[in-house]
């Protein structure tokens, strides 16, 4: 714990304190992500290809996660913390919406993809209104800790 705001001393552990089912959105939401893994490697017209896209979501997952747990220290567990994925996925959301009909739904990849459009998207929206409500003054803990 953080003595000065009794806060847990890491954004995970506040995540840890939460309802179940806020917990179980999160590793949806890290699995989306992670599982982007899977399919950096694929065959495309009988020869083996890096995908650009599974590549580019995995980095701004990681981004995202580096930004919200420096932004967790600066801040605290506040709406704010959206600004995260908002910065970190935000352009590799809306590059990969523009490439979703180029990639298609046929392969276990194109489902892929558009279930992590899906996901990630339904996030963000989330994450902007969170960000606008702190914006506009919401300012107050999040969790227990209100």
């Amino acid at each position: 714990m953080n003595a000065a705001t009794d806060l847990p001393a890491t954004l995970n552990e506040a995540i840890a304190t939460e309802p179940a089912w806020l917990q179980a959105w999160v590793m949806v939401l890290v699995v989306a992500n992670l599982g982007a893994l899977l399919f950096v490697v694929g065959r495309k017209d009988g020869r083996w290809i890096v995908r650009p896209e599974p590549l580019a979501i995995v980095a701004s997952f990681v981004a995202a996660a580096l930004f919200m747990g420096w932004l967790y220290e600066q801040v605290g567990y506040v709406r704010l913390l959206g600004l995260a994925h908002l910065v970190g996925w935000g352009p590799v959301w809306v590059w990969v919406l523009s490439r979703r009909r180029a990639i298609g739904t046929r392969t276990v990849f194109g489902k892929y993809v558009h279930l992590y459009l899906l996901i990630a998207g339904a996030s963000l929206l989330i994450d902007a209104i969170d960000v606008v409500r702190y914006l506009v003054g919401d300012g107050e803990l999040l969790g227990r800790w209100r």
